[in-house]
């Protein structure tokens, strides 16, 4: 009987999921969630009360997944080289933003909440992205040196993480241009190879390179 509840509580969370990247939250009824999974509104109500906390169970399940597969420190080994260190960390929050397989959800649920931020937005900041920053900038600053101002770390590492969003978050417009409908693992890699190398090159020369403004 626990086996059968648990099945059914992760249906509905996958059939969820879907709807909810497909359509959005507040699109999303419990009826179509529903017809989608093959259960009753019985079933959902039992297994997690509402639809707020359904949505919250999805972002969390599919969270989880993606973290436990690729953590924070994935790949990074102590005595690494803060290149090394910063190109592992890339690769990792590739992998956790565009998914890999057949299960991207937890990257599309992602933007989906940028783009139509609910209650959930705020635990999101709390429980993935200030930690995830925090790492990211520490890492930068280990690029930089001691004379890299709070200022530009936040800056150089907003850059970086949004570099991983875009591709995410315009997958039909960078899958036109590159003529390609959807991302491989390896080109996951590819594109995190080519997020890093760009990245580590323009912190590396970033305090000492010439000013590019127009007035300086």
């Amino acid at each position: 009987m626990e086996t059968e509840n648990s099945d059914v509580k992760i249906s509905i969370i996958k059939a969820a999921g879907r709807l909810f990247i497909d359509k959005g939250y507040r699109a999303t009824t419990i009826r179509q969630i529903c017809a989608e999974a093959g259960v009753n509104i019985a079933a959902v109500n039992y297994h997690f009360g509402d639809k707020k906390n359904l949505y919250a169970a999805v972002i969390h399940h599919y969270k989880d997944s993606a973290f436990n597969k690729f953590p924070l420190d994935h790949g990074i080994r102590t005595g690494d080289s803060p290149r090394s260190k910063i190109t592992s960390f890339i690769h990792a929050m590739a992998m956790r933003i565009f998914g890999e397989d057949s299960e991207p959800q937890f990257g599309k649920l992602l933007v989906r909440e940028l783009i139509e931020p609910t209650g959930e937005l705020d635990n999101l900041i709390n429980d993935i992205f200030r930690p995830s920053f925090l790492k990211l900038s520490s890492l930068v600053k280990e690029i930089l040196g001691k004379n890299a101002t709070d200022r530009t770390i936040f800056f150089c590492s907003m850059s970086i993480v949004g570099q991983c969003l875009y591709f995410r978050n315009s997958p039909r417009l960078a899958g036109r241009m590159m003529k390609k409908e959807n991302f491989s693992r390896q080109e996951i890699q590819t594109l995190a190879d080519h997020i890093s190398r760009f990245s580590l090159a323009a912190l590396e020369n970033y305090l000492t390179g010439k000013s590019t403004n127009p007035k300086g």
